[in-house]
């Protein structure tokens, strides 16, 4: 298979050749110098491509011959690349990883993939397990485009109903959204906690009137929806639309706030936000996830495969 793109090699300040793909080497010719340089061996190149060892000898002649370098110093027992074969040697390999992702998307193509996804999400949902999903579905679907879009929970079902997103994945609002389809997929802890040197972190116990007694910090969405179960429990409340900005005014010393413990558990925080000793959260208090998307949405493979491991997100470790 021949390479249809045209690059420009410099090296030491020194322009080598205006290269054309097609009628300088062939993608079999790349990947021989650079199993070569990999395995520090022509012998060792050729096993590793299933070749004879005089092909792949020949096939890199071939080259040094054509670009007028030598790319390997053969001096010694084993070949090793020279200055020049090392700075090819970078470009040979990017070249060769860029031509398997493009046939890897031409194969996701054929296979209906979606070029397009968009998850809109609370990003407090986006928890450390999270990670092998998304590397899963990188793998998987390599021609798909993820697009995450950071919102306040309640901002969410908005942007899934309009189309501007595919998922969402938030903490449950109170009522069932009847233009949506939403999926319950588990609770995750939250915590009270306040600053160190906040008031409220020197008692034993706290009880709801000592709360009201301090000012409050609450997520509200853009539109003034606020998160289920939050209650306002005095005058004194400041808003955002952000639970991570919400434990860093809390770390500020501008408030106490109930934030997702994971969000606590940060090492960084941990040492400097202490979890307060709410009297009515003798257990984990938690709120609901899940998942909503628009009914009769198209589902792709990638869609259906993103959509059924999100089920799984508070399971991950």
């Amino acid at each position: 298979m021949l390479i249809f793109l045209h690059s420009i090699f410099i090296l030491g300040g020194t322009k080598l050749a205006s290269i054309g793909f097609n009628d300088m080497y062939t993608l079999e010719q790349l990947r021989m110098f650079v199993a070569a340089a990999e395995t520090g061996s022509f012998s060792a190149a050729a096993r590793k491509l299933g070749k004879s060892q005089s092909v792949v000898s020949q096939g890199i002649i071939n080259m040094e011959i054509d670009f007028d370098i030598a790319l390997f110093e053969r001096s010694g027992r084993s070949p090793v690349l020279t200055e020049q074969g090392r700075a090819l040697f970078m470009h040979a390999r990017s070249l060769l990883q860029h031509h398997y992702r493009m046939e890897q998307a031409v194969s996701s193509f054929a296979g209906d993939h979606e070029t397009r996804l968009v998850l809109a999400l609370d990003e407090a949902l986006l928890l450390p397990g999270a990670s092998n999903m998304l590397k899963q579905f990188a793998e998987l679907f390599p021609a798909t485009q993820l697009t995450f879009i950071s919102v306040a929970s309640p901002d969410a079902p908005g942007l899934v109903e309009s189309g501007a997103a595919d998922l969402g994945l938030m903490f449950a609002a109170p009522g069932l959204n009847p233009k949506l389809d939403s999926v319950f997929i588990g609770l995750l802890p939250f915590v009270a906690v306040a600053a160190f040197d906040h008031p409220l972190s020197a008692m034993k116990s706290v009880e709801l009137s000592d709360l009201a007694q301090y000012r409050q910090l609450l997520v509200k969405g853009v539109e003034g929806q606020v998160l289920r179960d939050f209650d306002e429990l005095g005058p004194d409340i400041w808003w955002c639309n952000n639970l991570y900005m919400l434990r860093e005014l809390a770390l500020q010393g501008f408030g106490w706030s109930y934030i997702p413990r994971h969000l606590l558990e940060e090492e960084h925080y941990s040492n400097q936000l202490k979890a307060l000793p709410v009297e009515i959260d003798y257990k984990a208090w938690s709120l609901p996830v899940e998942r909503i998307s628009a009914p009769g949405h198209s589902r792709g493979p990638a869609f259906t495969w993103l959509a059924d491991n999100i089920l799984d997100l508070l399971d991950q470790k």
